[in-house]
């Protein structure tokens, strides 16, 4: 029988129901701040401990640690080094035993992300104002795709660039590498627009001094950097370079275009989350079984 105790979904009133209310925006944070611990390991565990190119008696672990011995590990001599003339952040985590570690150590970045992503589609999806309607729309599109080029993310460990420069086969090896870091690249990029979006139409961008055209002008800057970093990695891959390395002036921008995808992808959307969670703004997650 009904009675003013029946739970409107049609739930039995003693199972009861779980509330988690968390900041979705702190596990954003920390998922972005996991890309920096899998660096600093990295660099770390490849100074220490990768013996590449491999020689017959490399020094201990602890003799570099603890007795100054030279690293065996020679960053020139990476197929990333020999085809662009230096090496990408990623070559830290390419080596073994730094690689396993890697994959492992990922997580706290993927798994993190995920769940934000996953967290965000809902809390955009249900905004009930007219004004979300085109956001809405988009993030439909949008969130599958980040969610699926994340989790795949530890497919640059499992591909490695570890081929023989001026090979075919080296070559292939590294565009399988090189393909889920673009694609992660473009979930980046795609969680930026998003993001921005969103706390330009809620009104919770972090600083009173940012604009909402400042955001947009953020994003465009996002996405010239990704089709120029892509243009760039892809001509090399293709055999017709963007332009000369090897020299001091196209070496520099190289690396300004690198370092500067990382400022503006994932350090600017780092301090922004830490800010971002600090509004107050929690989320109510409820479990609640219904028969």
């Amino acid at each position: 029988m009904v009675d003013e105790e029946t739970p409107l979904t049609g739930g039995s009133p003693t199972l009861g129901q779980k509330v988690i209310v968390l900041n979705i925006e702190r596990i954003r944070f920390f998922g972005l701040l996991g890309g920096a611990v899998l660096l600093f390991t990295g660099l770390f565990v490849s100074t220490y401990a990768v013996n590449f190119p491999v020689k017959e008696n490399p020094s201990s672990f602890w003799d570099k640690l603890l007795h100054g011995a030279p690293s065996d590990f020679d960053s020139t001599q990476t197929f990333i080094y020999q085809l662009f003339g230096f090496n990408h952040t990623c070559t830290l985590l390419d080596f073994n035993p730094s690689k396993t570690i890697a994959a492992l150590i990922i997580m706290l970045h993927t798994l993190p992300c995920c769940f934000f992503v996953v967290c965000h589609y809902l809390r955009i999806t249900a905004q009930t104002d007219p004004k979300y309607a085109n956001l809405q729309k988009t993030t439909v599109i949008l969130t599958p795709i980040q969610f699926i080029v994340f989790i795949y993310f530890y497919m640059v460990f499992v591909n490695s660039p570890d081929g023989e420069y001026g090979t075919e086969e080296g070559m292939h090896k590294f565009t399988l590498h090189y393909l889920p870091y673009m694609l992660w690249q473009l979930g980046m990029l795609l969680m930026g627009i998003q993001q921005c979006w969103f706390i330009a139409l809620k009104g919770m961008i972090p600083f009173s001094w940012i604009t909402p055209l400042m955001m947009w002008r953020y994003v465009q800057f996002m996405i010239f950097l990704f089709i120029v970093y892509s243009w760039f990695c892809w001509s090399f891959i293709l055999g017709s370079p963007a332009w000369d390395t090897s020299t001091p002036m196209g070496l520099l921008l190289a690396k300004t275009i690198m370092y500067g995808w990382d400022i503006v992808a994932v350090v600017v959307p780092t301090v922004m989350a830490w800010y971002e969670s600090t509004d107050g703004n929690d989320t109510m997650l409820v479990f609640k079984e219904l028969q």
